[in-house]
């Protein structure tokens, strides 16, 4: 057999563990993106109904998440330009996943760049919003584009730098650029800010590379 042919085989196979730990850890990322949201803005809405000042959002959140999934998504879109933050970022994130529960990435990316552009709420929930856009179109999108969403997270002292960080890493291995994709990973196990599990997912995607 020919060395050419060796690497190839070999890349395949680096590229179907690549793909696997993605399977594995995927889901993970995004669930904790999404749970950070519910519980900060939990918080948020427990605030507001121990204040008393936010019934009429609260009621129509309630309603809408009561009904069924063809009428749910609309009845969520007066609250995507309600005055409480709270229910908005409710609403976004609970239209998004229904879009994507219909299969529906396109159209939940786009509810999720709607709200980054034109929500007036704190920048870490469009920062949460951003991430989980990124995550969604992670399979489709080049490098560049990637990185041209995630470029002011990365470059920020934001929360969520070090999940920007890791899906760039991803995305440059799914690309074929190992090199970028181990010096990137490097940094995030070297970096003692990163959380243990994003490090501990990092040394798994460093090892296949390696």
């Amino acid at each position: 057999m020919s060395d050419e042919f060796i690497r190839e085989v070999d890349e395949d196979i680096r590229q179907r563990q690549i793909n696997d730990l993605w399977k594995k850890y995927g889901k993970f990322v995004i669930g904790i993106a999404v749970g950070v949201v519910a519980i900060v803005a939990g918080r948020a809405i427990y605030t507001s109904v121990i204040e008393s000042k936010y019934s009429e959002q609260a009621s129509l959140y309630t309603q809408a998440i009561s009904m069924n999934d063809a009428e749910i998504s609309s009845a969520l879109d007066p609250l995507l330009n309600s005055d409480v933050e709270a229910y908005e970022i409710l609403a976004t994130f609970k239209k998004a996943e229904i879009a994507i529960s219909n299969d529906d990435r396109a159209g939940a990316i786009t509810i999720l760049d709607q709200f980054v552009t034109s929500s007036s709420v704190a920048q870490v929930y469009k920062d949460m919003a951003t991430i989980q856009a990124a995550l969604l179109e992670l399979d489709t999108a080049s490098v560049d584009q990637i990185l041209s969403r995630l470029s002011l997270i990365l470059n920020s002292d934001s929360k969520y730098q070090y999940f920007a960080a890791e899906i760039m890493a991803l995305s440059e291995l799914r690309a074929g650029d190992s090199g970028a994709a181990k010096s990137r990973l490097e940094a995030l196990i070297n970096d003692e800010n990163a959380s243990g599990s994003i490090k501990t997912r990092a040394e798994q995607y460093l090892s296949v590379i390696e």
